[in-house]
């Protein structure tokens, strides 16, 4: 397969990791690639960055393409405009703090199948524990229950750009876990996704600049998809996404169990609730 990658970056005032993003994709074993890099209105590094690096951007890609936002616009609408400038058959995404491993995007097109949503992969990540995964073609079919339940397919997926247009990119009125919705949306009309164990991409959650998303905005942004998708959830699912929100409010296992009184509940969230008493327990020692 030869068809055109289209791959999104979208990036504010992260020169040093967007550099090091964007030569993880000069890098890629795979021939037809496009780079569009959204920038979200940063300061002028980022342009001093491009122009630097631009002949041999130009030189690797089939279409290099470099655009800045007239006003910081947010991520969402940073990535939309990626995607809708796009030329490729298939389009992906890449934070600017991650990066690619050179055989990314030949490893997951060869397969990808039409009949299934999208297809990924298990990132690795950067951090204090430093967790890879064996490279192995073990695969596993994400459902709509999965996605509904917890973000199991991560930050990015490959797709095709008919497919990600076919349930209009990403939401503006969804400001976190804006991945999570994507992903719903798309197998919500497409059908389950394939998520193999083998990791081509690199999660940075080392680096210095600020990844942390507070938990009253986590709890927000899982409270907004709960009543957006609830209709959609298994009884099992709710209690799963009722205990993920009482967790981000701090609640005591207690008081969960309690409200999770006469809920379905699968095996994983028993274990869950299991885990956070014992954990409580030992604690209040």
């Amino acid at each position: 397969m030869n068809e055109l990658i289209s791959v999104i970056i979208t990036t504010y005032n992260r020169e040093d990791l967007l550099e090091r993003a964007i030569r993880s994709v000069i890098a890629q074993t795979y021939p037809a690639v496009e780079l569009i890099i959204v920038d979200d209105c940063s300061n002028e590094k980022t342009a001093q960055l491009i122009e630097r690096i631009r002949s041999e951007c130009d030189a690797r890609f089939v279409h290099f393409i470099y655009e800045r936002n007239e006003k910081n616009s947010g991520s969402n609408f940073s990535r939309n405009r990626g995607y809708a400038l796009s030329h490729g058959v298939f389009v992906t995404g890449l934070d600017d703090d991650d990066y690619f491993l050179p055989e990314r995007l030949s490893k997951l097109v060869s397969r990808y199948d039409e009949n299934y949503a999208f297809v990924t992969d298990t990132p690795a990540r950067l951090d204090k524990t430093h967790r890879t995964y064996p490279d192995t073609n073990d695969k596993r079919i994400i459902g709509l229950q999965d996605i509904l339940c917890e973000n199991v397919v991560g930050n990015q997926v490959l797709t095709t750009k008919e497919k990600l247009s076919g349930v209009g990119g990403f939401s503006p009125e969804i400001k976190q876990q804006q991945d999570r919705d994507v992903w719903i949306k798309l197998i919500l009309k497409y059908g389950p996704g394939i998520k193999y164990s083998f990791s081509t991409a690199m999660v940075d959650a080392e680096h210095g600049s600020n990844r942390i998303t507070s938990q009253i905005k986590k709890y927000n942004a899982y409270r907004k998809l709960y009543f957006k998708y609830r209709e959609h959830m298994s009884e099992e699912t709710k209690s799963n996404n009722l205990f993920q929100l009482m967790s981000f409010r701090g609640f005591k296992s207690s008081r969960m169990n309690c409200l999770l009184r006469g809920r379905k509940k699968d095996a994983k969230l028993r274990m869950k609730l299991l885990r956070r008493t014992l954990k409580e327990m030992f604690q209040g020692r």
